[in-house]
């Protein structure tokens, strides 16, 4: 079980683009070009720490945002992610499996960068109360913009369509420096196999405006998938020589709990920058994040 256990963590931490990018907090026209860098290595399990060699996930998104009038916008994003695995517990579909023949024989596990397009989303969200505390509900649609595979360590993504809803609520006190964001989505997901992989994502941040230009944050993201497969799914080592052990990286859950910091700069009317670090606090069935990056600009109209 330990051994198969260890070759089911498919580090899928690059998030669907429309749940990983910054939600846009006015409504302004603008485009938006960002990085992400992150790196895993490892796995807590049963009290454990396991090495799974070393995942490197670089990430490019455009995401853009047009306002229809003071209350409704638009928004969309489109990914391009590489990824590379190295090291121990690699994935191979032409080895892995005995009894049952994968309908995918493609590796993305030989060390080797593998990139392209992932999900593209778009969208809509209304501006429902503004003031000091801001209530804007939203609704988005994802679906897998390439073929690209789904077993491996190095995969980009999941290859399924997702509906987030959600709502996003700030807060800034009156005559204070701070500002206050939650935002709350239940993300509706296509079934794979007949299994309910719905989730729960949320982000809460926290600003400082040390100038009006620029603020530092502190932020934390949460993902819960209640419906999806655990370890108990897979007690025997035939249960992965299954559909369901080929699909193991889309149905188990991938829950996780992670911290971070950040920083925003107003450069000008037209022109904003962003920079976050965040790190893996707490994991179910996932790999650690050791460290994570992203870098972003934004262009104002």
């Amino acid at each position: 079980m330990l051994r198969k256990a260890q070759l089911a963590i498919a580090m899928l931490a690059v998030l669907p683009a429309a749940a990983a990018q910054e939600h846009i907090a006015d409504l302004k026209h603008s485009l938006r070009i960002e990085y992400q860098y992150v790196r895993s290595g490892s796995i807590d399990f049963n009290d454990d720490q396991i090495d799974l060699g070393r995942t490197d996930t670089h990430v490019y998104i455009l995401s853009g945002v047009y306002s229809l009038n003071d209350r409704w916008k638009i928004f969309g994003s489109i990914p391009y992610v590489q990824k590379r695995h190295k090291g121990a517990l690699a994935h191979d579909p032409n080895v892995d499996f005995f009894a049952y023949t994968p309908p995918d024989l493609r590796v993305v596990d030989d060390g080797a960068y593998h990139g392209d397009f992932q999900d593209i989303y778009v969208g809509t969200q209304f501006l429902a109360v503004d003031g000091p505390l801001s209530v804007s509900p939203y609704i988005s649609f994802g679906t897998p913009m390439s073929d690209y595979p789904i077993y491996g360590n190095a995969i980009i993504g999941k290859q399924v369509w997702e509906v987030p809803v959600g709502v996003t609520i700030g807060f800034t006190p009156y005559f204070s420096d701070w500002s206050f964001e939650a935002d709350i989505s239940y993300v509706f997901s296509e079934e794979v196999i007949g299994v309910n992989l719905d989730y729960w994502l949320l982000h809460a941040a926290a600003r400082y405006y040390i100038t009006p230009r620029f603020a530092p944050r502190v932020f934390l993201t949460q993902r819960i998938a209640p419906h999806a497969l655990g370890w108990d799914d897979f007690r025997e080592d035939a249960d992965w020589d299954t559909e369901a052990g080929f699909h193991h990286d889309r149905l188990l859950r991938h829950a996780y709990l992670n911290g971070g910091i950040g920083i925003d700069y107003v450069v000008s009317d037209r022109y904003s920058i962003s920079a976050t670090y965040y790190e893996t606090i707490d994991q179910d069935i996932m790999a650690n994040i050791d460290s994570a990056f992203t870098f972003a600009l934004t262009r104002r109209f």
